[in-house]
């Protein structure tokens, strides 16, 4: 971990703490912190800016948090700003985001520019929201979770990224190269308010995300208006009809009902009746979770900075 600040000789305490995710010592690490940097300074803020990777991000969002900074920013993915946001709530820190992944759905669904000198510019002039995020077994989710076929392809995504590069081509690529296999075979009980119900499936995925559901053309829109969370079952079904649902993913053609049923919760038990550890896909990153899993809608909502809108 390469950590640097605005102030290299004596100990302050930062208004604005960033934690950037990017390989050390890479062009475009150096570039985006030279940005970062130059952008924050003309602010006349006080700031902090660390590069991190891997598992370290954690405990050095941990760290921060536990300082007198009232902003807690985070530049990468979704898995990386879910890894500080989960600080930020425990916290009771504002979350910023710097969006530098391969699709950023969080922030997205907030407006946040891509750009990153523009991103940065939110931290300085944005308005704070409040985003309803999930918990799963006692930690945060800001988008999604899955288990079943999706997380497959998530693990093809990575070698491709390794051998190609990151790219959208290889991601769907990876969609369409693992529905050539025999799908996963789940047998699972979902218990919520409503009571229980088992399924025989491919995936079951939950979203609280209203950009994602748009882009993939997800059904749910109206779960998350009453304040819940959607949750996709897809049916069991043969290598051929798999392959078909795998184009209709890239293509966002997915038909609600047929391909996939959707139920509004807002809080579940998945229950694997097969197998107790599963591999399953929180915001993008591939873990494994024990067999039962419970995720609801977190009691407490993550304030976060956004675009400020007119007349605030």
């Amino acid at each position: 971990m390469i950590a640097t600040s605005n102030n290299r000789f004596f100990p302050v305490t930062n208004e604005i703490e960033v934690i950037l995710n990017a390989r050390s010592g890479s062009q475009r690490a150096h570039e985006m912190q030279e940005t970062i940097e130059r952008v924050l300074r003309e602010s006349g803020r006080s700031f902090g800016l660390s590069i991190a990777q891997g598992e370290s991000i954690s405990a050095l969002a941990e760290e921060k948090a536990a300082t007198d900074c009232s902003l807690l920013v985070a530049g990468g993915g979704d898995g990386t700003i879910c890894a500080v946001a989960e600080a930020a709530l425990k916290s009771g820190k504002t979350l910023g985001v710097l969006p530098l992944g391969t699709f950023n759905y969080f922030a997205r669904n907030l407006a946040i520019p891509l750009d990153l000198e523009k991103a940065v510019g939110v931290l300085l002039n944005g308005q704070a929201v409040r985003a309803s995020v999930l918990e799963l077994d006692g930690r945060l989710v800001l988008n999604t979770a899955s288990i079943g076929i999706h997380p497959a392809a998530l693990l093809r995504r990575r070698k491709l990224y390794r051998r190609w590069g990151r790219s959208r081509l290889n991601t769907y690529l990876s969609v369409l190269l693992t529905v050539f296999r025999p799908p996963p075979r789940l047998r699972v009980r979902l218990a919520g308010d409503a009571g229980g119900v088992t399924y025989e499936t491919a995936l079951v995925m939950i979203c609280s995300n209203a950009f994602e559901m748009e882009g993939f053309g997800l059904a749910g829109k109206e779960c998350l208006e009453a304040g819940q969370f959607a949750l996709y079952v897809a049916p069991k079904a043969h290598r051929a009809k798999m392959f078909r649902l795998g184009l209709r993913v890239v293509v966002r053609k997915l038909r609600p009902g047929i391909d996939y049923e959707v139920i509004c919760a807002s809080d579940v038990t998945i229950e694997s009746l097969r197998q107790r550890r599963l591999r399953a896909a929180i915001d993008g990153e591939l873990e494994r979770v024990q067999s039962p899993i419970r995720i609801r809608v977190a009691p407490k909502e993550l304030r976060v900075l956004a675009p400020a809108t007119d007349g605030s």
